[in-house]
């Protein structure tokens, strides 16, 4: 036979309910801070894996040592509609010169593995007085290797220099 235990206590006192929410809040509490301990080790995990002496290279500026001619816009020298570019600009043949546009050989664009891009700013140096900064638009027959072309105003005496330094302008 059974015997019955008698609480000499009432389950429903204020005092039980009490002590029935603090066993429910110190657990929430206790597995908030296991939680916070868990994320901040795996935080400090993460940021030593990272921090460590991970050393990113400076972008490395190219330089090309090429043949600088000049061109005319004229149908012997370019395609069937010479006053515009390959990218869509429109020349002023009696301005030409002053627009400073630039053709490159294929090798050096991008749509043929090159690293130019029409509407890149280059600059070149070791020609003189054509020393400056020019915009890529144009694109050389595809016989040509190494080479940019510089756009002039018909009439402008021909010029050829070798061995000039070209190089991307980086604008910021």
């Amino acid at each position: 036979m059974m015997r019955q235990i008698k609480l000499t206590g009432d389950l429903r006192s204020p005092f039980f309910f009490y002590l029935i929410s603090i066993y429910k809040s110190m657990k929430k509490v206790i597995i908030t801070i296991i939680l916070i301990i868990a994320g901040l080790q795996i935080n400090q995990q993460f940021e030593t894996a990272f921090k460590q002496d991970i050393k990113h290279p400076e972008p490395k500026e190219r330089v090309y040592t090429i043949t600088v001619t000049m061109y005319n816009a004229v149908a012997g020298q370019c395609d069937s509609d010479p006053f515009t570019t390959a990218d869509g600009s429109k020349i002023n043949p009696e301005r030409a010169s002053e627009q400073k546009m630039v053709a490159l050989s294929r090798d050096l664009l991008k749509r043929f593995g090159g690293d130019f891009d029409y509407g890149d700013l280059v600059e070149i140096k070791g020609t003189g007085k054509k020393d400056g900064i020019y915009r890529v638009s144009d694109t050389m027959n595809k016989r040509i290797k190494g080479t940019m072309d510089i756009l002039e105003t018909e009439g402008t005496k021909l010029y050829k220099f070798e061995n000039i330094t070209l190089k991307k302008v980086c604008v910021s």
